[in-house]
């Protein structure tokens, strides 16, 4: 489950998610930037928390950090990893929830005002560059006793470099690394940003991957992806492309019922997924949900693992640049490898 807080959905749905996936060993609840709650945990399994520019679920009153508030988070055996959220290829300004939605509960989890608008900054306030970001990790990671992972989008072929030396220098940085799409969705930003800012999720992978081998940390972190990445024969390329785990959105709320009908802002959803309305939840049927989301899940291996072993593979884990092949306009079929080689890894920093 890719990053879906509660508050842009709705209890019922984020309870499916969570009940079904929670019947697959290897699969997570992810709770997007609005804070832990109950729901994310219903089904047992593991759960990510995103901590935002916001710091929905571990703030103050006043909208500083709490370290107490993440301990206490951090102490739940559930939760196995955190995300800071430094972008979001459709969220590039920040997110925003209106406040027909955040009824008392949705407030209290969050650490906000009830029925208010919630707009989380664009940037966070405990760091400005990559050591100050540093230092909030080890903090943390201190702090929770948990691994903390990142989630960037890739602006061009060169924006991981300055975050991978770094991490090569000092031997420091995040556990993983969720790169985000430009072509994923979001009920929660303007429309040219939801469109056109961020590389799509293929290029992103590629140069994060890249830059890791490069400065020889690629051993030493685990790569998320995220963007459309629906379908085994999609996520069979990206696994291909270097990632290790794949987040889901789409073709999870599709699981439960999402028709796309655009009205996510207005907590007006006619099919009780993103909305917090209890006469809207009404469509959507929990005890139903959680087996279709189960369904996906299972279907979705099925096909890595049918995939795979048609590449003559083990696991659908062992694909590389090597299994990936393109056609180009004059009809030449090159693979990925040869398009993109990997790099070789620059001489040790000084």
């Amino acid at each position: 489950m890719s990053a879906m807080n509660y508050g842009a959905l709705g209890e019922n749905s984020i309870s499916s998610m969570s009940l079904g996936l929670g019947k697959v060993k290897g699969s997570w609840v992810h709770t997007g930037e609005g804070g832990l709650a109950s729901y994310h945990l219903l089904g047992g399994g593991d759960v990510i928390m995103q901590i935002g520019p916001g710091l929905f679920g571990v703030r103050e009153e006043n909208g500083t950090f709490s370290k107490e508030k993440f301990k206490d988070i951090a102490d739940n055996p559930q939760v196995t990893m955190f995300e800071l959220k430094l972008a979001q290829g459709a969220k590039i300004r920040g997110g925003h929830v209106e406040g027909s939605k955040i009824n008392e509960e949705i407030a209290a989890i969050r650490g906000v005002i009830p029925w208010q608008n919630v707009d989380s900054p664009n940037r966070h306030r405990q760091f400005h560059d990559v050591t100050s970001l540093f230092d909030f990790i080890d903090e943390l990671r201190e702090a929770g006793g948990k691994p903390i992972g990142i989630k960037v989008v890739m602006g061009g072929s060169d924006s991981a470099d300055e975050l991978c030396e770094a991490m090569a220098i000092t031997g420091r940085g995040p556990d993983a690394i969720t790169v985000d799409g430009g072509e994923g969705g979001s009920g929660a930003t303007y429309q040219e940003m939801a469109d056109t800012m961020g590389l799509p999720i293929k290029s992103g992978l590629l140069y994060m991957d890249n830059a890791l081998r490069k400065y020889g940390v690629r051993d030493k972190v685990k790569i998320f992806a995220s963007g459309k990445l629906f379908s085994p024969d999609i996520i069979a390329i990206a696994m291909g492309m270097g990632t290790d785990l794949v987040n889901i959105a789409r073709g999870m709320m599709i699981s439960v019922g999402c028709i796309g009908a655009q009205k996510c802002h207005t907590n007006k959803c006619p099919v009780g997924v993103a909305t917090t309305d209890p006469k809207h939840q009404k469509a959507l049927v929990v005890d139903e949900k959680q087996w279709r989301v189960l369904n996906y899940i299972i279907t979705l291996r099925n096909g890595l693992n049918s995939l795979a072993a048609a590449a003559g593979l083990n696991n659908y884990t062992e694909f590389d640049r090597n299994h990936v092949v393109y056609k180009d306009q004059f009809g030449e079929v090159k693979s990925l490898a040869e398009i993109f080689p990997y790099p070789e890894k620059i001489s040790e920093p000084d």
